[in-house]
């Protein structure tokens, strides 16, 4: 079972936000719980996630739509549901080390910030959090 797995890093070095526009990522192959490859992939403006999504680019494909898992500090939430229509989980992540990240990941012990399911009906679009009965005068 091989796992790819892209995470955005627009600097070459660290964890970045703004997936949609983002140019640069790093595409882990994941086999076995073991890390048996890592490629920086560099896309143009056109082939960014954004330029598919609102029609910029000449495709609706995105080389992004081959991975399985998509890991980044900021994505929205429409971004999110249209990646996982096309079966790609997207987690926004705290962590800042590409490599640390996946070690993470394969490790079981890496938190998502929006860890989002392939059920999510909600299309809020929003960064907010949904409450269901808790007492909103305090904070966890």
């Amino acid at each position: 079972m091989i796992t790819k797995v892209a995470i955005t890093s627009q600097n070459r070095k660290t964890v970045t936000e703004h997936a949609g526009r983002c140019r640069n990522f790093y595409i882990y192959t994941i086999e076995k719980e073991e890390v048996k490859g890592k490629e920086l992939l560099e896309l143009s403006a056109e082939e960014t996630l954004h330029a598919t999504f609102h029609g910029e680019s000449k495709s609706d494909k995105n080389i992004i739509f081959d991975v399985d898992i998509l890991l980044t500090k900021g994505i929205g939430n429409g971004a999110i549901q249209k990646l996982a229509n096309h079966n790609v989980a997207c987690y926004k992540i705290t962590e800042t080390d590409p490599d640390t990240a996946i070690d993470k990941l394969i490790n079981g012990v890496l938190e998502a910030v929006a860890p989002v399911s392939h059920k999510s009906d909600c299309g809020c679009g929003g960064d907010h959090h949904h409450h269901h009965g808790h007492d909103h005068g305090h904070h966890h």
